[in-house]
């Protein structure tokens, strides 16, 4: 009973601190994530009688990166219109493509030899590399062609990073190097997204008749909640994979008439914020990076390399649209890793993988440093903009 009130105790706190400044970061017009993230490094640091003050139960944390997981994925493809993707959205999609095929190609190898993982965990790696965070570029207001381009990449590009690494981590149980048997490993596999994919349209048709017929402003939404997770689990008992299932649960809802849909999901979201909060809160606290010498120029070389990576993909993407300079280095220095990056390490805790240490702890970096490298852009950004409002920066693509 006392560890259970104690455990209780820790969320409170640790929500209420979160809420506080995820609140001071929006009157600064900061990312929240940065604060919260710093905010749980405090906590982390914290001791009572030679222990950390905040500790929480495996299990715990399994269930709450598992709950993450679900609601997050759901949201970011609930989202995603596809009989309104425009000019704009193609060019997302392109950016989030080529980034995404450079840096497993390119980053994963210099993972391999700058840090010496094996090629698969190399590659895992790099998976935990291709997202950005819509949380950090909404409360950027500007209408600017290569915000609009930002804010829609990252809600692409969402359920890419979850599915990518747990793809990886299946392929990565594939212990032959003979053909015959490697299709035969590749089966599973095959199944395991067939049966994730119908198990989210099943669930998702469910949703839709009893939201469509039988709505009520208490029920529906819970509803809309319990099938979210509900099909993440179902999916993951019937040896599907779960994350599949919720990101066919959310394209399906969200490209269907639902009545009061929008209502729907704006509870649902309070509850995701709710669970944004508490994720960048613990992985703050956690964050235990190697603070040596080798460490940081280690992952200076393998940062400034992403940064390399990233700026090449977004020329390749927009330069034949007539960005600037100046607009596709803003564009290659914003991207910062957000909540669905800090959920799937969570999830990656709990596996055994070769180099799994090393790659926790470049991820954790990797998180910091993009987090502040995307602040502080941001804020030229902002001055920039204040110092030169001129008409023309709202532009057509």
């Amino acid at each position: 009973m006392q560890e259970a009130l104690l455990v209780t105790t820790t969320i409170a706190v640790l929500l209420f601190v979160g809420v506080i400044c995820s609140f001071v970061a929006s009157k600064l017009k900061l990312p929240d994530m940065l604060l919260l993230i710093l905010a749980g490094m405090l906590f982390g640091k914290m001791q009572f009688k030679g222990e950390s003050l905040v500790q929480f139960p495996e299990v715990f944390l399994s269930s709450v990166s598992i709950l993450a997981l679900a609601m997050i994925v759901f949201d970011s493809t609930a989202r995603i219109r596809l009989r309104e993707l425009d000019n704009f959205s193609l060019k997302a999609i392109r950016l989030m493509f080529i980034f995404t095929v450079l840096i497993l190609a390119l980053f994963s190898v210099a993972a391999h030899f700058i840090l010496g993982l094996p090629l698969w965990s190399s590659i895992l790696f790099a998976t935990l590399m291709v997202g950005t965070s819509p949380e950090a570029l909404l409360p950027l207001a500007s209408k600017a062609r290569e915000v609009v381009l930002l804010k829609l990449e990252s809600i692409f590009n969402t359920p890419i990073t979850v599915i990518l690494p747990f793809l990886v981590i299946d392929f990565m149980k594939i212990k032959t190097s003979i053909l015959s048997e490697i299709i035969e490993q590749t089966t599973p596999l095959v199944m395991n997204i067939i049966v994730g994919i119908g198990t989210g349209v099943f669930v998702g048709l469910i949703l839709f008749k009893l939201v469509q017929h039988v709505y009520t402003e208490v029920y529906s939404p819970l509803a809309v909640i319990v099938a979210a997770l509900l099909s993440y689990v179902l999916a993951e008992n019937l040896g599907g994979s779960g994350v599949l299932a919720v990101t066919a649960l959310g394209f399906f809802f969200g490209n269907v008439y639902v009545k009061e849909k929008v209502t729907l999901l704006g509870i649902e979201s309070v509850l995701t914020k709710a669970l944004y909060i508490f994720v960048f809160m613990l992985t703050g606290v956690a964050i235990n990076i190697p603070l040596t010498t080798e460490f940081f120029i280690t992952s200076g070389i393998l940062f400034i390399t992403y940064l390399g990576i990233r700026f090449i993909a977004s020329y390749l993407s927009v330069h034949s649209e007539g960005y600037t300079l100046g607009e596709i280095t803003y564009i290659a220095l914003n991207a910062p890793k957000g909540i669905a990056t800090a959920t799937v390490v969570f999830s990656l805790l709990f596996f055994d993988i070769e180099g799994l240490t090393i790659i926790l702890d470049m991820t954790f970096a990797f998180i910091l440093y993009t987090i502040i490298l995307s602040t502080i852009t941001t804020w030229a950004y902002e001055n920039h903009l204040n110092r030169h409002q001129l008409p023309n920066r709202v532009r057509k693509a």
